[in-house]
């Protein structure tokens, strides 16, 4: 009850700063490309510092044990939740289920799961919620993307391995297993722009929602049974599932609270790349965010009962 009551105060706080994003677009303060551009400097720029940070802790097995549970909570869960939407989302082109199925398996760990992760658990859930993006950006790359556009390459693999995030979490435990700390003169910097992640992600999420339109996405029942998916059905399942995997509470907890989290936002941008319908996928992306604000502090309790 308490991890609920914490989140439950966190994820108002988020939609806070979301319906600023919300304003900012609809008064026209920041047109509709600054969306993509916020995204991108967060990607690029803001999210790969603020989890590299996230490492610069003490060295301790204790959260080296846990970050390899995490790792292997992350792995396990993402692959149950593949087998799920492909049992749950039939083969249908009227139903679009390639964005479907991309929507009910990934979440957005990342703009939404490592803010939460950090506000409920610290640095400590920071620093395992890194291990869930790592896996969540190698399968939505690949598996995820082949779901989108049927099938992938070579090079838009390798684009995954080299891209920011990756490349911030791989040198983060080098210096964590390695104890090296950054001096304060460059840590606190790379504080200061890390620090920018949650209003940042928060607000590019308000401009994505505030593109939508609501009265279409209230008419469309099929965009609320696969939010019932993403945000109760397939954690519902998955969750004493992995209960059986060695892990510490906060750990476990943390990972679980990732698969928990609404669809992700790059489906968005998948569907757009490759001529998809990215309307629906924000529809999607909407509905199933604004609802997580309900059902994520509910799920969490549920988490607390197998932790």
């Amino acid at each position: 009850m308490q991890y609920s009551l914490i989140l439950l105060k966190q994820v108002i706080i988020m939609f806070a700063i979301i319906c600023i994003g919300i304003c900012c677009y609809k008064t026209k303060l920041i047109p509709k490309e600054g969306g993509k551009y916020f995204s991108s400097l967060l990607l690029k720029i803001v999210s790969p510092i603020f989890i590299f940070t996230s490492y610069q802790t003490e060295f301790s097995q204790t959260l080296l044990k846990g970050l390899f549970a995490s790792f292997l909570l992350s792995v396990l869960s993402h692959l149950l939740m593949i087998i799920i939407s492909n049992i749950l989302i039939r083969k249908n082109e009227k139903n679009e289920y390639r964005i479907e199925r991309f929507s009910s398996v990934y979440s957005n760990c990342g703009f939404m799961g490592i803010p939460l992760a950090e506000g409920v658990f610290g640095p400590e859930g920071v620093l395992y919620a890194t291990a869930y993006v790592t896996v969540f950006n190698f399968l939505a790359w690949s598996h995820g993307l082949a779901t989108i556009k049927d099938g992938f390459s070579k090079k838009e693999l390798l684009n995954v391995i080299k891209s920011p995030v990756i490349i911030s979490i791989t040198i983060g435990v080098v210096f964590y297993i390695l104890n090296i700390r950054l001096p304060e003169i460059i840590e606190k910097p790379l504080e200061y722009i890390g620090s920018m992640n949650t209003p940042l992600a928060m607000i590019v999420s308000g401009i994505t929602i505030a593109q939508s339109n609501f009265i279409k996405i209230i008419k469309n029942k099929r965009v609320f049974l696969i939010t019932f998916f993403r945000l109760i059905l397939i954690p519902i399942i998955i969750i004493p599932l992995m209960s059986f995997i060695p892990a510490n509470r906060i750990a476990y907890m943390t990972v679980m609270l990732s698969v928990c989290s609404p669809t992700a936002t790059i489906g968005i941008l998948f569907a757009i790349e490759h001529d998809k319908n990215a309307v629906y996928a924000s529809e999607i992306f909407a509905a199933s965010t604004v609802l997580s604000a309900v059902t994520m502090p509910i799920m969490l309790s549920y988490i607390s009962l197998f932790s």
